[in-house]
């Protein structure tokens, strides 16, 4: 197996498990619990943007992984 082809399926493999994540976290019923830490409030807005950037990063690591050179 190339390095390349080892790279694909281990971004595959967490691509997968990122999505897994983000459903299942979506869909827990405490998602809408508001966290206070001093002035600031962590709300379902801010939950929301957490594992949207978390799901586009696991994303672009996916992608990037095509663009990896055999040395």
């Amino acid at each position: 197996m190339t390095k390349k082809t080892a790279l694909r399926l281990v971004s595959l493999i967490m691509l997968f498990a990122a999505a897994l994540f983000v459903s299942v976290a979506l869909s827990a019923p405490n998602l809408g619990t508001t966290l206070r830490l001093g002035n600031f409030v962590f709300g379902r807005e801010q939950w929301y943007r957490c594992y949207a950037v978390y799901a586009l990063i696991m994303v672009s690591l996916f992608v990037a992984s095509f663009f990896c050179r055999e040395r």
